[in-house]
């Protein structure tokens, strides 16, 4: 599914934003005896955490409540329920030329990994 960008909320230089993402959340039957917002909520912090939204930046988790969930859908040969939702999400999105402090945790040849 592809998620698409409703809102940015952003100040002016501020590194962390709240963006507003409407996607399709697609709920397992394993999940079914949850409540919906319950089996939403899992479903949202298990697939963007730590991923890059284009044009949006890097997703550090949800931001309180879904704020709309529409009703779920079966498709034909898959047992889950598909939901189209509307929710927040804390994003981090540096401007350029922004410095950031940290101290530097190990360094191999895939990359230097940083705590900030």
């Amino acid at each position: 599914t592809t998620a698409t960008t409703i809102d940015t909320n952003t100040a002016k230089k501020a590194m962390f934003v709240l963006t507003t993402i409407a996607d399709t959340i697609c709920i397992p039957p394993s999940m079914f005896y949850k409540p919906t917002l319950t089996s939403v909520h899992t479903q949202i912090d298990q697939k963007y955490p730590n991923r890059v939204i284009m044009n949006v930046g890097l997703v550090i988790c949800r931001y309180g409540d879904v704020l709309q969930i529409g009703d779920g859908v079966c498709v034909p040969g898959d047992g889950s329920a598909h939901h189209e939702v509307v929710f927040r999400l804390v994003v981090f999105r540096p401007f350029v030329e922004e410095v950031c402090v940290g101290v530097i945790d190990s360094c191999d040849e895939t990359g230097i990994n940083v705590r900030l």
